[in-house]
């Protein structure tokens, strides 16, 4: 399909301005100069990611799921146009049905695989161009400035998390704006019309609203509705994304309060009980969670047979369809070797050898940062205290439960290199948010090499 327009000449910059002049806004109410910088540079870096991601879609991909969004928001236009009446059943219906009016826009939208209508009958696929609409008539339906809107509301959560674990480490700004803000994958997949950029958004936001209501104590009304509205948009497009969260989030907060004890003894017995209350209160959420229709995919019962299917058709896909070799493999018939063997292919691998696409390059790239500044920690203050030490912090335990974690749940259902780039884009800055707040903690200094990628990401005044 054609993703450009003649009108992108006039409404891309037009995007660009209104995107501009709301961070401006934002940038304003900054009291911290360099913060304000950051703001600029970190959009600016955006706006690339965002005409890249566009091209290599047109030109080199030639298509993907991004695609069936675009199409899904033409189709709800041109239901909309006959009647408009359309519209509020389309923000009203949580996905698509046989019986909804919306039905024949989608079943009949020429698209050549005619598969829009199978893709949207999904509650998770279906809120993507929901959310898309509204920027679309906005933008006159340009794919290009859907990308840039999309992208933008990943920045805004992206800046949000910096904020966040920069009230509690300021001394950490240059490291913490790497982490958060200039990973290239996370803002390259992160710019697109996809389910991406609205998780990796929604995550930011509401650490930042937390922080805010619990540790800064103000603006309470508004990140109450942020968080409603962020979770709402989690556990509808990828409710295991909001699990991960909420479970992590408790874990933080039941260790901070465990500082408050001063006895050593009880401070233990507490710390035991969190643990404990943390895995039940987890697991019944779980539960409680996955019960509703939206979420029966996610069941205890059902996860890991889910994952092994899931498995099997990326694998089929590669083999039969498309016919390449960037699938891998791991032993799920070992509980303690599919958690390990996930957790190294989501955050480092694809390893160098494994490479066969220009695209896996850049996943490539980060996936070795990660493992020669772990395996570095490691060498210098041995395995023990990389474990010991992210249990002694009650943020740094927070990075480390949401970024293993969700490894593993990602990188036991995916046998893709290219579909895990952007499955685990969530967990990777809490990785490398974990690895520097170790570093910082035991008073380690960054390999030379790795503060030559910080100076170029965020060069010294």
């Amino acid at each position: 399909m054609n993703f450009f327009i003649l009108l992108d000449i006039v409404l891309f910059p037009f995007c660009f301005l209104v995107c501009f002049f709301i961070l401006r806004a934002r940038a304003n109410r900054c009291s911290s100069e360099r913060v304000r910088l950051l703001y600029y540079r970190a959009f600016y870096f955006k706006v690339i990611c965002v005409l890249a991601f566009t091209l290599i879609t047109a030109f080199y991909f030639k298509g993907g799921d991004t695609t069936l969004y675009y199409f899904g928001i033409q189709d709800m236009r041109n239901a909309i146009s006959d009647d408009p009446n359309n519209f509020w059943t389309a923000m009203t219906s949580s996905k698509l049905t046989e019986e909804s009016p919306l039905f024949p826009f989608f079943y009949y939208d020429n698209n050549p695989y005619d598969i829009t209508y199978n893709y949207m009958i999904s509650t998770h696929n279906f809120t993507v161009p929901k959310v898309g609409l509204l920027p679309s008539y906005l933008f006159g339906n340009s794919y290009l400035c859907l990308n840039m809107c999309f992208g933008f509301f990943a920045l805004g959560g992206a800046i949000r998390l910096f904020k966040a674990f920069y009230y509690f480490y300021p001394h950490l700004y240059r490291e913490l704006a790497v982490a958060c803000l200039f990973l290239p994958g996370v803002a390259f997949w992160s710019a697109s019309l996809l389910k991406d950029p609205i998780t990796f958004g929604c995550i930011g936001i509401i650490i930042y609203a937390l922080v805010q209501m619990i540790f800064i104590k103000k603006n309470y009304t508004a990140s109450i509705l942020w968080i409603i509205f962020c979770g709402y948009l989690l556990f509808t497009i990828k409710i295991y994304i909001l699990l991960v969260l909420a479970l992590s989030l408790l874990v933080w907060f039941f260790a901070e309060f465990n500082k408050l004890i001063k006895d050593r003894t009880l401070r233990y017995i507490f710390t035991v009980m969190t643990f404990a209350g943390s895995a039940l209160v987890g697991f019944f959420l779980l539960n409680y969670l996955t019960s509703l229709e939206a979420a029966q995919e996610y069941k205890l019962d059902t996860l890991l047979s889910s994952a092994e299917s899931q498995r099997e058709g990326y694998e089929f896909i590669n083999q039969n369809i498309l016919q390449n070799d960037s699938h891998f493999k791991i032993n799920a018939s070992n509980p303690v070797s599919l958690v390990l063997e996930s957790i190294v292919a989501t955050f480092f691998r694809p390893f160098i050898w494994e490479i066969n696409t220009p695209i896996a390059l850049l996943s490539a790239f980060e996936s070795a940062v990660f493992l020669a500044v772990t395996l570095f920690f490691m060498f210098k203050k041995g395995v023990k205290q990389f474990f010991s030490v992210a249990f002694s912090d009650g943020r740094i335990l927070m990075c480390f439960v949401f970024a293993f974690v969700f490894a593993f749940a990602v990188g036991s259902a995916t046998a893709n290199f290219g579909a895990l780039s952007r499955y685990k884009i969530p967990c990777t800055p809490f990785y490398m948010l974990l690895l520097l707040l170790l570093y910082d903690k035991v008073k380690l200094p960054l390999p030379q090499w790795f503060n030559k990628i910080i100076n170029f990401a965020v060069p010294k005044k």
